[in-house]
Protein backbone atom coordinates (compact mmCIF):
# COMPACT_ATOMS: atom_id res chain seq x y z
CA UNK A 1 0.00 0.00 0.00
CA UNK A 2 2.92 2.46 0.60
CA UNK A 3 4.58 1.41 -2.23
CA UNK A 4 1.47 2.31 -4.31
CA UNK A 5 0.82 5.75 -2.46
CA UNK A 6 4.60 6.84 -3.08
CA UNK A 7 4.56 5.72 -7.12
CA UNK A 8 1.27 8.00 -7.44
CA UNK A 9 3.29 10.77 -5.34
CA UNK A 10 5.99 10.03 -7.85
CA UNK A 11 3.52 10.22 -10.64
CA UNK A 12 2.04 13.68 -9.51
CA UNK A 13 5.61 14.88 -9.46
CA UNK A 14 6.18 13.94 -13.09
CA UNK A 15 2.82 15.52 -14.09
CA UNK A 16 4.03 18.55 -12.75
CA UNK A 17 7.41 18.43 -14.48
CA UNK A 18 5.95 17.72 -17.72
CA UNK A 19 3.06 20.48 -17.08
CA UNK A 20 5.99 22.68 -16.16
CA UNK A 21 8.25 21.87 -19.78
CA UNK A 22 5.06 21.90 -21.68
CA UNK A 23 4.59 25.43 -20.84
CA UNK A 24 7.91 26.61 -22.06
CA UNK A 25 6.47 26.74 -25.67
CA UNK A 26 7.05 30.43 -26.39
CA UNK A 27 10.86 29.87 -25.64
CA UNK A 28 13.32 29.11 -28.53
CA UNK A 29 14.66 25.82 -28.67
CA UNK A 30 17.94 27.32 -26.75
CA UNK A 31 15.67 28.86 -24.06
CA UNK A 32 13.78 25.94 -23.54
CA UNK A 33 17.35 23.56 -23.02
CA UNK A 34 18.69 26.50 -20.36
CA UNK A 35 14.94 26.28 -18.43
CA UNK A 36 14.72 22.49 -18.28
CA UNK A 37 18.45 22.83 -16.31
CA UNK A 38 17.72 25.34 -14.22
CA UNK A 39 13.80 23.85 -13.41
CA UNK A 40 14.96 20.07 -12.98
CA UNK A 41 18.13 20.88 -10.79
CA UNK A 42 15.53 23.00 -8.29
CA UNK A 43 13.06 20.21 -8.33
CA UNK A 44 16.30 18.17 -7.03
CA UNK A 45 17.24 20.53 -4.49
CA UNK A 46 13.24 20.93 -3.51
CA UNK A 47 13.20 16.78 -3.45
CA UNK A 48 16.07 16.54 -1.38
CA UNK A 49 14.60 19.09 1.20
CA UNK A 50 17.26 21.72 0.23
CA UNK A 51 14.48 24.36 0.22
CA UNK A 52 16.57 27.84 0.29
CA UNK A 53 18.53 26.62 -2.70
CA UNK A 54 15.57 25.01 -4.54
CA UNK A 55 13.34 28.36 -4.33
CA UNK A 56 16.74 30.48 -5.13
CA UNK A 57 16.94 27.84 -8.28
CA UNK A 58 12.82 28.48 -8.67
CA UNK A 59 13.47 32.09 -9.17
CA UNK A 60 16.56 31.69 -12.00
CA UNK A 61 13.48 29.68 -13.66
CA UNK A 62 11.08 32.45 -13.49
CA UNK A 63 13.93 34.65 -15.24
CA UNK A 64 14.15 31.93 -17.96
CA UNK A 65 10.65 31.96 -17.71
CA UNK A 66 8.47 34.56 -16.27
CA UNK A 67 4.83 32.87 -17.63
CA UNK A 68 5.38 29.36 -16.27
CA UNK A 69 2.76 29.03 -13.76
CA UNK A 70 4.13 25.60 -12.33
CA UNK A 71 7.37 27.43 -11.05
CA UNK A 72 4.91 29.38 -8.70
CA UNK A 73 3.58 27.04 -7.51
CA UNK A 74 6.55 24.99 -6.52
CA UNK A 75 8.21 28.55 -4.70
CA UNK A 76 4.54 28.68 -3.18
CA UNK A 77 4.63 25.08 -1.68
CA UNK A 78 8.38 25.73 -0.54
CA UNK A 79 7.31 28.76 1.41
CA UNK A 80 4.26 26.97 2.75
CA UNK A 81 7.03 23.89 4.14
CA UNK A 82 9.00 27.14 5.52
CA UNK A 83 5.80 28.82 7.07
CA UNK A 84 5.96 32.02 5.31
CA UNK A 85 2.28 31.74 4.60
CA UNK A 86 1.74 35.14 3.17
CA UNK A 87 4.45 34.61 0.61
CA UNK A 88 3.43 31.34 -0.43
CA UNK A 89 -0.16 32.63 -0.87
CA UNK A 90 1.25 35.41 -3.20
CA UNK A 91 3.06 32.99 -5.78
CA UNK A 92 0.11 30.52 -5.38
CA UNK A 93 -2.11 33.45 -6.52
CA UNK A 94 0.24 33.74 -9.48
CA UNK A 95 0.27 30.21 -10.23
CA UNK A 96 -3.98 29.78 -10.52
CA UNK A 97 -3.55 33.58 -12.31
CA UNK A 98 -1.29 32.05 -14.91
CA UNK A 99 -3.11 28.35 -15.01
CA UNK A 100 -6.63 28.65 -13.60
CA UNK A 101 -7.66 25.37 -14.53
CA UNK A 102 -5.27 23.78 -12.54
CA UNK A 103 -6.64 21.62 -9.83
CA UNK A 104 -3.42 21.52 -7.70
CA UNK A 105 -3.24 25.19 -8.02
CA UNK A 106 -6.05 26.16 -6.96
CA UNK A 107 -6.01 23.15 -4.09
CA UNK A 108 -2.84 24.79 -2.37
CA UNK A 109 -4.19 28.43 -2.74
CA UNK A 110 -7.17 27.38 -1.28
CA UNK A 111 -5.65 25.42 1.79
CA UNK A 112 -3.30 28.35 1.87
CA UNK A 113 -6.16 30.90 2.16
CA UNK A 114 -7.21 28.78 5.48
CA UNK A 115 -4.01 28.37 6.52
CA UNK A 116 -3.69 32.12 6.68
CA UNK A 117 -7.60 32.79 8.23
CA UNK A 118 -8.82 33.94 5.00
CA UNK A 119 -11.51 31.95 5.53
CA UNK A 120 -13.85 33.40 2.82
CA UNK A 121 -11.39 33.68 0.22
CA UNK A 122 -10.64 29.43 0.92
CA UNK A 123 -14.37 29.19 0.84
CA UNK A 124 -15.03 30.67 -2.31
CA UNK A 125 -12.09 29.14 -4.27
CA UNK A 126 -13.18 25.61 -2.48
CA UNK A 127 -16.78 26.57 -3.84
CA UNK A 128 -15.17 27.79 -7.56
CA UNK A 129 -13.43 24.54 -7.86
CA UNK A 130 -16.55 22.49 -7.44
CA UNK A 131 -18.47 24.26 -9.69
CA UNK A 132 -15.67 24.87 -12.26
CA UNK A 133 -13.27 22.28 -12.30
CA UNK A 134 -13.92 18.75 -10.50
CA UNK A 135 -17.35 17.91 -8.65
CA UNK A 136 -15.37 17.04 -5.23
CA UNK A 137 -18.02 16.60 -2.06
CA UNK A 138 -14.94 17.40 -0.08
CA UNK A 139 -14.79 21.12 -1.57
CA UNK A 140 -18.51 21.35 -0.50
CA UNK A 141 -17.81 20.55 3.13
CA UNK A 142 -14.44 22.58 3.21
CA UNK A 143 -16.44 25.83 1.53
CA UNK A 144 -19.45 25.11 4.31
CA UNK A 145 -16.88 24.89 6.95
CA UNK A 146 -14.99 28.09 6.07
CA UNK A 147 -17.95 30.10 5.49
CA UNK A 148 -18.93 29.33 9.23
CA UNK A 149 -15.79 29.91 10.49
CA UNK A 150 -16.34 33.65 9.39
CA UNK A 151 -20.19 33.60 10.76
CA UNK A 152 -21.31 33.35 6.95
CA UNK A 153 -23.97 30.91 8.44
CA UNK A 154 -26.72 31.46 5.74
CA UNK A 155 -24.00 30.33 3.20
CA UNK A 156 -22.74 27.81 5.21
CA UNK A 157 -26.61 26.29 5.39
CA UNK A 158 -26.97 26.33 1.67
CA UNK A 159 -23.93 24.43 0.63
CA UNK A 160 -25.08 21.63 3.30
CA UNK A 161 -28.18 21.34 2.13
CA UNK A 162 -26.89 20.85 -1.28
CA UNK A 163 -24.57 17.69 0.26
CA UNK A 164 -27.76 16.92 1.87
CA UNK A 165 -29.41 16.53 -1.38
CA UNK A 166 -26.31 15.19 -3.11
CA UNK A 167 -26.36 12.13 -0.33
CA UNK A 168 -29.27 12.05 1.46
CA UNK A 169 -30.26 13.16 5.08
CA UNK A 170 -26.57 11.72 6.72
CA UNK A 171 -25.68 11.77 10.30
CA UNK A 172 -22.43 14.13 10.05
CA UNK A 173 -24.33 16.73 7.67
CA UNK A 174 -27.25 17.69 10.24
CA UNK A 175 -25.25 17.41 13.02
CA UNK A 176 -23.00 20.01 10.91
CA UNK A 177 -26.53 21.78 10.24
CA UNK A 178 -27.05 21.96 13.92
CA UNK A 179 -23.60 23.27 15.32
CA UNK A 180 -24.00 26.23 12.26
CA UNK A 181 -27.52 26.86 13.92
CA UNK A 182 -26.94 26.69 17.36
CA UNK A 183 -24.36 29.42 16.26
CA UNK A 184 -26.23 31.48 14.52
CA UNK A 185 -28.49 31.62 17.70
CA UNK A 186 -31.49 29.88 15.78
CA UNK A 187 -32.48 27.75 18.59
CA UNK A 188 -36.04 26.66 17.03
CA UNK A 189 -34.05 25.58 13.68
CA UNK A 190 -30.98 23.71 15.56
CA UNK A 191 -34.15 21.59 17.45
CA UNK A 192 -35.50 20.57 14.65
CA UNK A 193 -32.21 18.97 13.05
CA UNK A 194 -31.85 17.77 16.37
CA UNK A 195 -35.23 16.24 15.93
CA UNK A 196 -34.56 14.81 12.66
CA UNK A 197 -31.42 13.00 14.00
CA UNK A 198 -33.63 11.40 16.51
CA UNK A 199 -36.13 10.38 13.97
CA UNK A 200 -33.71 8.95 11.59
CA UNK A 201 -31.29 7.23 14.52
CA UNK A 202 -34.13 6.58 17.64
CA UNK A 203 -31.87 4.29 19.35
CA UNK A 204 -29.16 6.60 20.07
CA UNK A 205 -29.82 8.22 23.12
CA UNK A 206 -27.18 10.94 22.58
CA UNK A 207 -29.30 12.98 20.32
CA UNK A 208 -32.08 13.20 22.74
CA UNK A 209 -29.65 14.65 25.27
CA UNK A 210 -28.41 16.87 22.63
CA UNK A 211 -31.93 18.18 22.10
CA UNK A 212 -32.77 18.59 25.98
CA UNK A 213 -29.62 20.88 26.11
CA UNK A 214 -31.20 22.80 23.22
CA UNK A 215 -34.00 23.34 25.20
CA UNK A 216 -32.37 24.56 28.38
CA UNK A 217 -30.09 27.13 26.37
CA UNK A 218 -33.57 28.08 25.57
CA UNK A 219 -34.86 27.95 29.33
CA UNK A 220 -37.77 25.82 29.02
CA UNK A 221 -36.39 22.94 31.80
CA UNK A 222 -39.43 21.68 32.06
CA UNK A 223 -38.99 20.11 28.37
CA UNK A 224 -35.21 19.60 29.31
CA UNK A 225 -36.16 17.43 32.20
CA UNK A 226 -38.85 15.51 30.27
CA UNK A 227 -36.66 14.67 27.72
CA UNK A 228 -33.70 13.83 30.71
CA UNK A 229 -36.15 11.80 32.26
CA UNK A 230 -37.35 9.98 29.02
CA UNK A 231 -34.21 8.71 28.34
CA UNK A 232 -33.60 7.66 32.09
CA UNK A 233 -36.12 5.21 31.34
CA UNK A 234 -34.97 4.15 28.52
CA UNK A 235 -31.66 3.66 30.17
CA UNK A 236 -31.93 4.30 33.85
CA UNK A 237 -27.67 4.51 34.40
CA UNK A 238 -27.34 7.05 31.71
CA UNK A 239 -24.61 9.34 32.65
CA UNK A 240 -25.48 12.50 31.12
CA UNK A 241 -29.08 12.55 31.97
CA UNK A 242 -28.26 11.91 35.26
CA UNK A 243 -25.51 14.72 35.61
CA UNK A 244 -27.52 17.13 33.90
CA UNK A 245 -31.11 16.63 36.52
CA UNK A 246 -28.64 16.70 39.51
CA UNK A 247 -27.43 20.39 38.01
CA UNK A 248 -31.07 21.17 37.71
CA UNK A 249 -32.17 19.73 41.11
CA UNK A 250 -29.11 21.78 42.35
CA UNK A 251 -30.31 24.99 40.81
CA UNK A 252 -33.40 24.66 41.93
CA UNK A 253 -31.76 24.20 45.64
CA UNK A 254 -33.64 21.04 45.82
CA UNK A 255 -30.27 19.09 47.42
CA UNK A 256 -31.43 15.97 48.45
CA UNK A 257 -32.78 15.04 44.75
CA UNK A 258 -29.21 16.76 43.20
CA UNK A 259 -27.14 14.60 45.15
CA UNK A 260 -29.57 11.57 44.31
CA UNK A 261 -28.87 12.06 40.70
CA UNK A 262 -25.20 12.50 41.19
CA UNK A 263 -24.65 9.68 43.17
CA UNK A 264 -26.20 7.61 39.80
CA UNK A 265 -24.14 9.83 37.56
CA UNK A 266 -20.90 8.82 39.38
CA UNK A 267 -21.90 5.34 39.22
CA UNK A 268 -23.00 5.16 35.46
CA UNK A 269 -20.44 3.21 33.01
CA UNK A 270 -21.23 5.22 30.38
CA UNK A 271 -20.07 8.86 31.58
CA UNK A 272 -16.63 9.36 30.99
CA UNK A 273 -13.83 9.53 34.10
CA UNK A 274 -12.42 12.63 33.65
CA UNK A 275 -15.80 14.27 33.37
CA UNK A 276 -16.26 12.25 36.48
CA UNK A 277 -13.15 13.70 37.60
CA UNK A 278 -14.29 17.10 36.94
CA UNK A 279 -16.94 16.64 39.03
CA UNK A 280 -15.48 15.30 42.32
CA UNK A 281 -12.12 17.44 42.64
CA UNK A 282 -13.82 20.16 43.95
CA UNK A 283 -15.44 17.83 46.52
CA UNK A 284 -11.38 16.45 47.60
CA UNK A 285 -10.93 20.29 49.74
CA UNK A 286 -10.18 20.98 53.32
CA UNK A 287 -13.14 23.65 52.61
CA UNK A 288 -15.39 21.14 52.40
CA UNK A 289 -16.48 20.17 55.49
CA UNK A 290 -19.89 18.32 57.50
CA UNK A 291 -22.67 16.86 55.23
CA UNK A 292 -20.12 17.67 52.24
CA UNK A 293 -17.30 15.99 53.54
CA UNK A 294 -19.35 12.40 54.43
CA UNK A 295 -20.75 12.59 50.65
CA UNK A 296 -17.18 13.56 49.15
CA UNK A 297 -16.12 10.01 50.79
CA UNK A 298 -19.34 8.44 49.45
CA UNK A 299 -19.14 9.47 46.09
CA UNK A 300 -15.43 8.83 45.49
CA UNK A 301 -16.29 5.19 47.14
CA UNK A 302 -19.10 4.98 44.22
CA UNK A 303 -16.32 5.80 41.63
CA UNK A 304 -13.74 3.75 42.85
CA UNK A 305 -16.46 0.60 43.01
CA UNK A 306 -17.52 1.57 39.27
CA UNK A 307 -13.44 1.88 37.90
CA UNK A 308 -11.90 -0.02 39.93
CA UNK A 309 -8.47 0.12 37.52
CA UNK A 310 -8.91 3.33 37.46
CA UNK A 311 -5.81 4.83 39.60
CA UNK A 312 -7.13 8.55 40.02
CA UNK A 313 -9.90 6.96 42.17
CA UNK A 314 -8.05 5.50 44.94
CA UNK A 315 -5.74 9.01 44.39
CA UNK A 316 -8.44 11.31 45.24
CA UNK A 317 -9.36 8.61 48.35
CA UNK A 318 -5.93 9.62 49.41
CA UNK A 319 -6.15 12.87 49.43
CA UNK A 320 -8.96 13.30 51.34
CA UNK A 321 -7.88 11.06 53.95
CA UNK A 322 -4.23 13.16 54.21
CA UNK A 323 -6.33 16.22 54.22
CA UNK A 324 -8.01 14.28 57.21
CA UNK A 325 -4.72 12.96 58.72
CA UNK A 326 -5.73 9.54 58.32
CA UNK A 327 -2.15 9.14 56.65
CA UNK A 328 -2.01 5.23 57.42
CA UNK A 329 -5.33 4.59 55.33
CA UNK A 330 -4.11 7.22 52.85
CA UNK A 331 -0.81 5.25 52.58
CA UNK A 332 -2.78 2.38 51.77
CA UNK A 333 -4.99 4.26 49.17
CA UNK A 334 -1.54 6.31 47.70
CA UNK A 335 0.11 2.30 47.43
CA UNK A 336 -2.80 0.88 45.52
CA UNK A 337 -2.87 3.65 43.29
CA UNK A 338 1.19 3.36 42.63
CA UNK A 339 -0.19 0.09 41.93
CA UNK A 340 -2.24 0.94 38.73
CA UNK A 341 -0.14 3.75 38.13
CA UNK A 342 3.42 3.32 39.19
CA UNK A 343 4.72 5.47 36.38
CA UNK A 344 2.74 8.58 38.08
CA UNK A 345 5.73 10.24 40.11
CA UNK A 346 3.10 12.81 42.20
CA UNK A 347 1.86 9.25 43.93
CA UNK A 348 5.23 8.29 45.10
CA UNK A 349 5.62 12.01 46.56
CA UNK A 350 2.21 11.66 48.07
CA UNK A 351 3.44 7.88 49.72
CA UNK A 352 6.81 9.43 51.23
CA UNK A 353 4.66 12.67 52.71
CA UNK A 354 2.38 9.91 54.64
CA UNK A 355 5.24 7.84 55.59
CA UNK A 356 7.21 10.83 56.98
CA UNK A 357 3.57 11.64 58.92
CA UNK A 358 3.05 8.54 60.56
CA UNK A 359 7.31 8.85 61.50
CA UNK A 360 7.73 5.72 59.45
CA UNK A 361 11.83 5.45 58.69
CA UNK A 362 11.59 2.15 57.76
CA UNK A 363 8.22 2.24 55.39
CA UNK A 364 9.95 5.53 53.68
CA UNK A 365 13.31 3.90 53.09
CA UNK A 366 11.93 0.76 51.34
CA UNK A 367 9.08 2.99 49.49
CA UNK A 368 12.42 5.26 48.67
CA UNK A 369 13.70 2.15 46.94
CA UNK A 370 10.58 1.40 45.41
CA UNK A 371 10.83 4.67 43.68
CA UNK A 372 14.14 5.02 42.83
CA UNK A 373 13.37 1.23 40.90
CA UNK A 374 11.48 3.64 38.63
CA UNK A 375 12.82 6.43 38.41
CA UNK A 376 16.56 6.01 39.04
CA UNK A 377 17.53 9.64 38.03
CA UNK A 378 14.66 11.73 40.54
CA UNK A 379 17.03 13.34 43.28
CA UNK A 380 13.88 13.86 45.03
CA UNK A 381 14.00 10.10 46.43
CA UNK A 382 17.38 10.06 46.84
CA UNK A 383 17.15 12.84 49.19
CA UNK A 384 14.32 11.07 51.02
CA UNK A 385 16.56 7.92 51.14
CA UNK A 386 19.89 9.93 52.63
CA UNK A 387 18.48 11.88 55.52
CA UNK A 388 16.25 9.26 56.91
CA UNK A 389 19.11 6.93 56.86
CA UNK A 390 21.39 9.21 58.45
CA UNK A 391 18.41 9.54 61.13
CA UNK A 392 18.22 5.87 61.24
CA UNK A 393 22.28 5.82 61.80
CA UNK A 394 22.48 3.54 58.90
CA UNK A 395 25.49 5.89 57.57
CA UNK A 396 27.16 4.16 54.79
CA UNK A 397 23.56 4.19 52.73
CA UNK A 398 23.02 7.51 53.55
CA UNK A 399 26.32 8.23 52.28
CA UNK A 400 25.87 6.67 49.27
CA UNK A 401 22.36 8.09 48.47
CA UNK A 402 23.82 11.15 48.74
CA UNK A 403 26.53 10.49 46.50
CA UNK A 404 24.57 9.16 43.73
CA UNK A 405 21.55 11.42 43.79
CA UNK A 406 23.96 14.52 43.74
CA UNK A 407 24.64 13.18 40.02
CA UNK A 408 21.21 13.90 38.74
CA UNK A 409 21.02 17.13 40.32
CA UNK A 410 20.95 20.02 37.30
CA UNK A 411 21.16 23.86 37.79
CA UNK A 412 20.65 23.50 41.22
CA UNK A 413 23.71 24.37 43.59
CA UNK A 414 21.79 24.65 46.62
CA UNK A 415 20.34 20.54 46.27
CA UNK A 416 23.63 20.19 45.40
CA UNK A 417 25.27 21.33 48.56
CA UNK A 418 22.62 19.85 50.47
CA UNK A 419 23.35 16.43 49.26
CA UNK A 420 27.09 16.84 49.99
CA UNK A 421 26.23 17.97 53.19
CA UNK A 422 24.33 15.17 54.23
CA UNK A 423 27.22 12.63 52.89
CA UNK A 424 29.44 14.60 54.96
CA UNK A 425 27.46 14.38 58.03
CA UNK A 426 27.24 10.93 57.25
CA UNK A 427 30.73 10.14 56.88
CA UNK A 428 31.62 11.92 60.10
CA UNK A 429 29.61 9.55 62.26
CA UNK A 430 31.10 6.93 60.41
CA UNK A 431 34.20 8.59 61.26
CA UNK A 432 35.32 8.63 58.03
CA UNK A 433 37.37 11.90 58.44
CA UNK A 434 39.34 12.42 55.52
CA UNK A 435 35.64 11.57 53.51
CA UNK A 436 33.84 14.51 55.72
CA UNK A 437 36.87 16.98 54.91
CA UNK A 438 36.87 16.51 50.51
CA UNK A 439 33.15 16.25 50.64
CA UNK A 440 32.80 19.37 52.31
CA UNK A 441 35.34 20.85 50.57
CA UNK A 442 33.73 20.21 47.16
CA UNK A 443 30.37 21.31 49.03
CA UNK A 444 32.19 25.11 49.59
CA UNK A 445 33.48 24.88 46.36
CA UNK A 446 30.11 25.04 44.87
CA UNK A 447 28.82 27.14 47.30
CA UNK A 448 31.05 29.02 49.46
CA UNK A 449 28.79 31.10 51.75
CA UNK A 450 26.29 27.95 52.52
CA UNK A 451 26.19 28.80 55.88
CA UNK A 452 25.30 24.95 57.02
CA UNK A 453 28.11 23.72 55.42
CA UNK A 454 30.75 26.21 56.95
CA UNK A 455 29.36 25.61 60.48
CA UNK A 456 28.88 21.54 60.41
CA UNK A 457 32.44 21.55 58.40
CA UNK A 458 34.34 23.74 61.78
CA UNK A 459 32.25 22.33 64.22
CA UNK A 460 34.05 18.33 62.65
CA UNK A 461 37.28 20.04 62.83
CA UNK A 462 36.49 21.25 66.27
CA UNK A 463 35.62 17.91 67.63
CA UNK A 464 38.80 16.37 66.00
CA UNK A 465 40.61 19.46 67.25
CA UNK A 466 42.36 20.06 63.75
CA UNK A 467 42.47 23.09 61.83
CA UNK A 468 41.14 25.09 64.41
CA UNK A 469 42.26 28.58 62.70
CA UNK A 470 40.24 26.88 59.81
CA UNK A 471 37.66 25.97 61.57
CA UNK A 472 37.23 29.40 63.25
CA UNK A 473 37.14 31.42 60.02
CA UNK A 474 34.58 29.27 58.75
CA UNK A 475 32.48 29.24 61.81
CA UNK A 476 32.46 32.92 61.81
CA UNK A 477 31.58 33.34 58.14
CA UNK A 478 28.10 31.22 59.00
CA UNK A 479 27.40 33.65 61.64
CA UNK A 480 27.91 36.55 59.28
CA UNK A 481 25.31 35.14 57.13
CA UNK A 482 23.15 33.77 60.23
CA UNK A 483 23.92 35.71 63.41
CA UNK A 484 20.74 34.56 65.47
CA UNK A 485 21.28 30.51 64.40
CA UNK A 486 21.61 29.04 67.88
CA UNK A 487 23.57 26.12 66.66
CA UNK A 488 25.91 28.23 64.86
CA UNK A 489 26.55 30.38 68.23
CA UNK A 490 27.26 27.31 69.77
CA UNK A 491 29.34 25.79 67.49
CA UNK A 492 31.82 29.55 67.31
CA UNK A 493 31.77 29.40 70.32
CA UNK A 494 33.14 25.63 70.88
CA UNK A 495 35.76 26.31 68.39
CA UNK A 496 37.30 29.04 70.99
CA UNK A 497 37.17 26.66 73.73
CA UNK A 498 39.20 24.60 72.23
CA UNK A 499 41.49 27.41 71.37
CA UNK A 500 41.37 28.13 75.10
CA UNK A 501 39.44 31.45 74.82
CA UNK A 502 37.09 30.68 77.43
CA UNK A 503 35.81 33.99 78.79
CA UNK A 504 35.19 34.68 74.36
CA UNK A 505 33.74 31.25 74.72
CA UNK A 506 31.68 31.91 77.37
CA UNK A 507 30.20 34.81 76.06
CA UNK A 508 29.08 33.13 72.25
CA UNK A 509 27.73 29.78 74.47
CA UNK A 510 25.75 32.45 76.44
CA UNK A 511 24.22 34.09 73.20
CA UNK A 512 23.37 30.80 71.81
CA UNK A 513 21.70 29.97 75.60
CA UNK A 514 19.21 32.99 74.85
CA UNK A 515 17.99 31.96 71.87
CA UNK A 516 17.63 28.09 72.90
CA UNK A 517 17.91 27.43 76.40
CA UNK A 518 16.96 23.93 77.03
CA UNK A 519 19.64 22.74 74.66
CA UNK A 520 20.80 19.73 76.29
CA UNK A 521 24.35 20.16 74.21
CA UNK A 522 24.87 23.71 74.59
CA UNK A 523 24.21 23.39 78.02
CA UNK A 524 27.08 20.81 78.76
CA UNK A 525 29.48 22.98 77.05
CA UNK A 526 28.54 25.83 79.15
CA UNK A 527 29.57 23.57 82.23
CA UNK A 528 32.73 22.75 80.46
CA UNK A 529 33.46 26.61 79.86
CA UNK A 530 32.70 27.89 83.10
CA UNK A 531 34.63 24.98 85.26
CA UNK A 532 37.38 26.65 83.15
CA UNK A 533 36.86 29.84 84.39
CA UNK A 534 37.28 28.22 87.83
CA UNK A 535 33.09 29.00 88.51
CA UNK A 536 32.58 25.06 89.40
CA UNK A 537 29.60 25.21 91.46
CA UNK A 538 27.65 26.73 88.33
CA UNK A 539 29.74 24.37 86.12
CA UNK A 540 27.46 21.26 88.02
CA UNK A 541 24.42 23.09 87.91
CA UNK A 542 24.63 23.73 84.12
CA UNK A 543 25.76 19.66 83.88
CA UNK A 544 22.93 18.89 85.54
CA UNK A 545 20.41 20.81 83.15
CA UNK A 546 22.01 19.22 80.60
CA UNK A 547 21.14 15.73 81.81
CA UNK A 548 17.78 17.50 82.12
CA UNK A 549 17.23 18.36 78.88
CA UNK A 550 18.80 14.87 77.53
CA UNK A 551 21.79 15.67 76.70
CA UNK A 552 24.39 13.07 75.32
CA UNK A 553 27.54 13.80 76.36
CA UNK A 554 30.37 11.15 76.86
CA UNK A 555 31.20 12.05 80.00
CA UNK A 556 28.70 14.03 81.21
CA UNK A 557 27.30 11.61 84.26
CA UNK A 558 30.81 11.42 85.21
CA UNK A 559 31.04 14.79 85.31
CA UNK A 560 28.20 15.57 87.71
CA UNK A 561 28.83 12.57 89.82
CA UNK A 562 32.59 13.85 90.67
CA UNK A 563 31.81 17.54 90.05
CA UNK A 564 34.86 18.40 87.82
CA UNK A 565 35.63 18.65 83.96
CA UNK A 566 36.52 15.12 82.47
CA UNK A 567 37.59 15.34 79.15
CA UNK A 568 39.88 12.83 76.70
Amino acid sequence: MKNKIYKLYLLGIMLIQISAIAQTGKLTEEQRLAFDKVYFKAMKEKMQGSYDDAELTFREAIILDKENANVYYQIAEINFAKKRVKEAVKFSQMAVQLNPNNIWYNNLLAELYKSNRAYEKSADLYLEMYNKLTPELNYLYEAATNYFYVNKFSKSIKILDKIEKIIGPKEEVIIKKEQVYLQANKINKAIFEVERLIKNYPTDLKYKGMLADLYLSKKDDQKANEIYNEILRQDPENGYANIALSEYYQSKKENEFAYSYLKKAIASPDLEIKYKIQILVPFVSPEVIGDKRKQAYELIDIFKNAHKAESSATMLKGDLLAQDNRFEEARTEYRETAKLDASNITIWQQVLYCDQELNDNMGLLADCDSALELFPTEPMFYNYKAMVSLQEKQYEKAIDAALKGVEFVVDNDKLKVQFLSIAADAAHYAKKHHLVDSIYDQALLIDPNSAYALNNYAYFLCLRKVNLERADSMSYLSLQLEPNSASYLDTYGWILYQKKEYQKAKSYIEQSLKISPKSGEVLDHYGDILYQLGEKENAVESWKKAKENNATGEFLEEKIKQGKLIEK
